[in-house]
């Protein structure tokens, strides 16, 4: 029984010398460094939910679904208005008639003293507005009409009217394209062609549009399609920029947000 209760006591003095004294506990507080502490649950912080954040922007970034929007031909001719007529000095008129599969352009300009009012059919072969590229691609599938045509002097007008005669007899095809592609905005051609397809790069119309810039990431338009009075736009709406923080690389907690340490500030000396 002896051995037993000394074994017992010394066990007991062993647990109560694991056990930090009141001295120890002291000690501990007056080197606690409460920058270190800041800073280590920060770095803490940022790779938990920058963690967060990577796995669901991954998963959401895979998650896309496309949706179908309609608009009427009133709407697509105030568009053409606000965004490409009111920003293009030459242009006084342009306006789409929109059918199943085709539509009809119709346009009237002020070029170098020649008013001329003409329109033409064609194929809309793609639309594509993302944050990369905005841009109009149609082929003409028939002649261009010439409306109207007149010119501040007499001679212009049965020129230009001789000049586009002379463009079909002699190369077999519609001169539009190439007379669009002459035309210079601001030292850019106004469209670009190979053959009768037509390459119109809108985003220079639309970069101050800033519903447009604010939501070009979070929605793209690839293909359209014209119906009796209708466009169709098929948009592709992409979830990991709408539902998710943003960049998944990127950090969560800026530098901005870093916690402000004060600086010792230096002791005052008062001049001798």
């Amino acid at each position: 029984m002896t051995d037993i209760k000394t074994t017992h006591v010394q066990t007991d003095a062993t647990l109560d010398n694991s056990k930090p004294t009141l001295m120890q506990k002291i000690s501990d507080i007056s080197s606690f460094n409460s920058d270190n502490f800041i800073e280590d649950l920060f770095v803490s912080w940022q790779q938990t939910l920058g963690s967060i954040k990577h796995s669901y922007a991954t998963a959401a970034d895979n998650f896309l679904d496309e949706i179908y929007i309609t608009l009427s031909e009133e709407q697509v001719n105030d568009a053409l208005k606000q965004f490409v007529v009111d920003n293009v000095g030459m242009l006084l008129d342009l306006k789409l008639e929109l059918h199943d599969d085709w539509l009809r352009l119709s346009t009237t300009v002020d070029v170098a003293g020649i008013f001329a009012s003409v329109a033409s059919n064609f194929e809309l072969v793609q639309i594509q507005l993302d944050r990369y590229t905005q841009r109009l691609v149609l082929r003409q599938i028939s002649n261009t009409d010439v409306i109207e045509l007149h010119s501040r002097t007499w001679w212009q007008a049965p020129a230009a009217k001789f000049a586009l005669g002379a463009y079909r007899t002699i190369l077999r095809k519609d001169p539009l394209p190439f007379i669009l592609s002459q035309v210079k905005i601001k030292g850019v051609p106004f469209t670009e062609h190979k053959g009768d397809v037509i390459y119109l790069e809108i985003g220079r119309w639309l970069k101050n549009v800033k519903v447009l810039t604010n939501n070009i990431k979070k929605a793209q338009i690839n293909t359209a399609t014209t119906k009796e009075n209708q466009l169709i736009l098929k948009i592709q709406i992409n979830f990991g920029e709408v539902l998710s923080f943003g960049d998944a690389n990127a950090n969560i907690i800026t530098e901005e947000d870093k916690p402000k340490t004060e600086q010792p500030k230096a002791p005052k000396t008062e001049p001798i």
